[in-house]
């Protein structure tokens, strides 16, 4: 480990053992250096809401704006504190984020060879690691750490990389040997060596592709032409696995549901485009309802 390195996990290891409200109101501090003193894409935030919203007048631009700000600073507070987990107790407790219906994840799970889960940058996507913890009775489960796996885009720093490796698999029983943390580049050699296993797949796949192809579905989304990515919908439908969208909404600060919305039983059935259609209109919906929980820093749509 490389001296910054150790240095800035030192600090945030220090930092993560403030109580979560602490980290809230420092969580406010950096929302309001972020959007007033540094002005961190606010360009970028007022040019992607203006275009998802053009009904809005430019003062209710600038009040969803600046909200979606404060929930900026949350995300970050949340996900500090969240890494200085060892284990789920901390976080079971906390009660931050709640399944709404984990019964649903499981009929699917029980139908198919396997589910893929198409999640978004809405509520605070980081807190997926901890999903084993967000279940506070005696009911069964299907995920556990040898079979639930989190997709994501490798950091083009490698100490970040490593930081927030550790960071999101903070509350495992094994975070350093988790074989679910899987690089976007390795996951259809992933999904082919595992074929004959059942597997939960979790993708954030709402971001713009990361490499150009011909073939990317568009599709309508906040009133704009999207290029979508087609790797979760393809893999999907070879294996025939069932499909879901995972909503992740707020219910005040420190409280998110999470709610399973099936898209199919088995994607074999389906077209990419039609995968990639119902995910955009349910990712839509859940924006339209909470417009500031959505992360509009994003280059979205270049």
């Amino acid at each position: 480990m490389r001296l910054g390195e150790y240095i800035v996990r030192f600090f945030l290891r220090l930092l993560s053992w403030l109580p979560l409200r602490v980290h809230y109101a420092l969580g406010g501090i950096l929302s309001f250096l972020a959007e007033k003193i540094f002005r961190y894409r606010v360009h970028d935030v007022t040019v992607n809401l203006s275009r998802s919203f053009p009904d809005l007048k430019y003062k209710e631009l600038k009040s969803l704006r600046h909200r979606f700000y404060r929930h900026f600073g949350e995300v970050i507070a949340e996900t500090v504190w969240f890494g200085g987990l060892r284990g789920g107790k901390r976080l079971h407790r906390r009660r931050l984020v709640e399944l709404e219906n984990p019964q649903e994840l499981q009929r699917l799970y029980d139908s198919a060879p396997g589910v893929m889960v198409l999640m978004s940058h809405a509520g605070n996507w980081e807190l997926i690691g901890g999903i084993a913890s967000y279940v506070y009775d005696d009911g069964p489960v299907c995920f556990n750490e040898g079979n639930f796996c989190v997709v994501y885009l490798r950091q083009s720093s490698r100490m970040w990389d490593s930081i927030l490796r550790s960071n999101r698999t903070a509350p495992l029983l094994d975070r350093r040997h988790f074989p679910g943390y899987i690089e976007s580049r390795d996951i259809v050699r992933y999904a082919y060596e595992h074929k004959g296993e059942k597997k939960i797949y979790n993708f954030i796949t709402d971001q713009s592709p990361y490499f150009d192809a011909p073939d990317l579905p568009e599709v309508t989304f906040m009133h704009q032409r999207t290029r979508t990515m087609k790797g979760a919908a393809d893999i999907a439908r070879k294996f025939g696995m069932a499909v879901c969208f995972l909503s992740m909404r707020s219910e005040g600060r420190g409280h998110y549901i999470m709610k399973y919305e099936p898209i199919c039983d088995n994607a074999s059935g389906l077209s990419r485009q039609e995968i990639m259609d119902k995910y955009y209109a349910q990712l839509e919906a859940d924006i339209q309802a909470q417009p500031w929980n959505y992360l509009w820093t994003h280059r979205r749509w270049k």
